[in-house]
C-alpha cells in the first residue's frame, strides 16, 4: 500500500502537429479575393471578404477602412464652440464694458 501514495502520475502526451503560418502570404490572399481574382481562399473566406466590402468595413483593396474616433471629433467642436461664444462675448456685446464698471462701483464703496 505504501508504493501506491507515492507513484508519480505519467504526463498525457498530445498529439501536436505544427503547421506554417504566413501573414503575409494570407493578406496577400484576401486581396486577391476582394480584387476577385484567382485566390486560395474557401468559399466561407471569401464570403467574408465580400460582406466586409459590401459592408463598407474594408476599402477595395481588402485593407481595413480607418474610421475618425468621434470622441475626439466631439471633443474638437465642444472647443472650438466655446472658443467663438466667448471671442463672441468679448468683441460683439457690452458684456467686459458692464463688467468693469460693475467692479468699479463695488470698489469705490
Amino acid at each position: 500500500m505504501g508504493f501506491f501514495m507515492f507513484h508519480k502520475r505519467s504526463m498525457p502526451e498530445f498529439k501536436y502537429i505544427p503547421r506554417y503560418y504566413d501573414p503575409e502570404k494570407e493578406e496577400m490572399e484576401r486581396r486577391k479575393a476582394a480584387l476577385g481574382l484567382d485566390s486560395n481562399l474557401t468559399d466561407s473566406e471569401r464570403l467574408r471578404v465580400q460582406m466586409r466590402q459590401r459592408w463598407g468595413r474594408t476599402g477595395e483593396d481588402g485593407r481595413p477602412k480607418k474610421r475618425a474616433n468621434s470622441m475626439r471629433t466631439m471633443r474638437m467642436a465642444i472647443i472650438v464652440g466655446f472658443s467663438l461664444f466667448f471671442v463672441y462675448l468679448l468683441f460683439f456685446t457690452p458684456f467686459v464694458e458692464n463688467f468693469i464698471t460693475m467692479f468699479l462701483k463695488l470698489g469705490g464703496k
